[in-house]
Order: C-alpha cells, then structure tokens, then sequence
C-alpha cells in the first residue's frame, strides 16, 4: 500500500513536470503541487506509523523470545521433574520389593520363633517328666538304701562315716555292698 502512494506520488510529480512545460494553467498546476504536498505528508504519517508499528513489533518479538525462553526452561524443568518422579518410582519400587522381602523374614522368624517355642515348651515338658522320673529314682534308692542297712544291722541302722583311706575293692560279704552305697550316697 505504501509502494502505490509513492508510485503515485512520483507520478504525480512527473505529470505536473511534464504539464508545467506544456503550458497547463497555473491552477491545475497548483492543484496537481498542493495533492502531491498532501501525498508527500501523508507518506511522512505513514512512515511515522510504520515506525511506530515497527517499533511495537520489535517489542512484541522481544516478549515473544522471552516466553519462548520462559517455555523452553519450564519445558527443561518439567523434563527434570518427570526424571525425577521416575527414579522417585523406581526408588519406591525397591523399597516395597525390600518391605516385602522384610515382611517375608519376619514371617519366617515369626514361625522359627514359634517352632522354636514349641521345642522349648517340648524339652520343659521332657525335663520335668526326666525330673519327676529323677525324684521316684531318688526316693527309690534312698528307700533301697534304708532296706540293704536295715537288713545288715537287726535293730536299728547306724548311719556310717566315710572313710579316710582309699576304697577298698569290694568283698564277697553282705557289708560290702552296703560299702559301696555308703560311698556313693557321700559323694
């Protein structure tokens, strides 16, 4: 548009050239001066807007590489922060493979905790029948024990001292054995 005022202007001008020589009244030439004047300050309004219009495209181009900046570096951050969330994921995966595998130990020692209390409940119950059976052994011995001195002393038993010297073998005689429970009911 504005290549075809100018075209016009010049035009103009070169019309009113050639009409100024070709004897044209002096009123059409002044018409033809004063349009071309009014041609020439509309082309100097236009190339104030133009500059006008330029300047505000330079503006708006500066904004729009700065928003094109602002969205690349956001677009970085969102790459960055999606990176993140993955190794976050997979970070979250291992510990609930590790929680799992923990659970799964605790179940176990859990159970060996349990057949291990069932073992320990077994040997209590096998200790205190091996203890009961221990006291029947016991009382039957010291009743043993009180039958063999009351059959070597008729009327009433003695209770016999150690003696200090080395055991002697043991004899063919009755007393002899009684001897020997002495000595291991000493010991």
């Amino acid at each position: 548009m504005l290549t075809k005022k100018i075209a016009m202007m010049i035009m103009a001008g070169s019309v009113a050239a050639v009409l100024t020589g070709c004897g044209i009244p002096q009123e059409e030439y002044d018409a033809k001066v004063s349009e071309l004047d009014e041609a020439w300050s509309e082309v100097e309004a236009l190339k104030g807007k133009n500059a006008d219009a330029e300047s505000l495209l330079k503006k708006e181009e500066g904004k729009v590489r700065k928003t094109r900046i602002e969205l690349d570096d956001a677009s970085r951050r969102v790459s960055e922060l999606k990176k993140k969330e993955a190794a976050a994921a997979s970070a979250l995966a291992d510990e609930k493979a590790k929680i799992s595998d923990m659970e799964s130990a605790v179940s176990s020692a859990e159970s060996s905790a349990a057949m291990a209390q069932d073992n320990a409940s077994e040997a209590e119950s096998a200790l205190a029948t091996l203890q009961a059976d221990y006291e029947k052994m016991k009382a039957s011995f010291d009743q043993y024990k009180k039958n063999l001195l009351s059959i070597n002393s008729p009327s009433t038993p003695k209770a016999m001292a150690p003696k200090a010297s080395a055991p002697e073998a043991p004899s063919a005689s009755s007393g002899s054995a009684l001897d020997i429970l002495n000595e291991m009911g000493m010991q």
